[in-house]
């Protein structure tokens, strides 16, 4: 999966113009803290710089169907993908946020995916039932078709993604995301 999404980073070009597009959940990144390890904090950095001059996107299948609540606490950039920044049609990258003490409920994609943590403490719970708190650094996989879901703690939380596979389709909720 990373050779994938490696491959797409060396093909990828620079784009010659991104609007910037802002959502609620920008308020939370004045609340990131940094977590100390040299690596994570050098992305956080330069994410917290760009993040006013990129275009935050929401899921278009979750409009009507989660709460206003959840709508204002998230967000996220897709940097590589179909219909982003930098065009691809098998790899997605992005960045995304969460407000504190959000639910994500359960949803599945076709796409493989690989979450690396960057700010906060989410945990995750896959089919197994099996909770897993994870801090930045962390690296959490879900296979395609995996349903998942996220809980979010008190502090905002960042997620780098990595999809691979069938990145055309978004996520959808599952059993219409209780």
């Amino acid at each position: 999966m990373v050779a994938a999404v490696l491959d797409a980073l060396d093909e990828a070009r620079s784009p010659a113009k991104v609007e910037a597009r802002h959502l609620p959940v920008l308020r939370h990144l004045e609340a990131v803290e940094l977590c100390g390890d040299a690596a994570v904090d050098a992305v956080m950095e330069e994410f917290l710089s760009l993040a006013p001059a990129l275009p935050w996107i929401q899921t278009a299948g979750y409009r009507g169907v989660l709460s206003q609540d959840f709508h204002d606490n998230y967000g996220y950039v897709q940097l590589i993908g179909p219909t982003s920044i930098v065009e691809h049609r098998s790899v997605r990258v992005g960045i995304g946020v969460w407000g504190p003490n959000l639910h994500y409920p359960s949803h599945h994609h076709e796409a493989e995916e690989l979450y690396h943590v960057l700010a906060g403490e989410p945990t995750f719970t896959s089919a197994d039932g099996a909770p897993r708190t994870a801090q930045p650094g962390d690296a959490v996989h879900h296979a395609p078709w995996q349903p998942h879901q996220q809980d979010f703690g008190a502090t905002p939380t960042v997620l780098l993604y990595c999809w691979t596979g069938e990145v055309v389709t978004d996520a959808a909720l599952v059993d219409g995301g209780c």
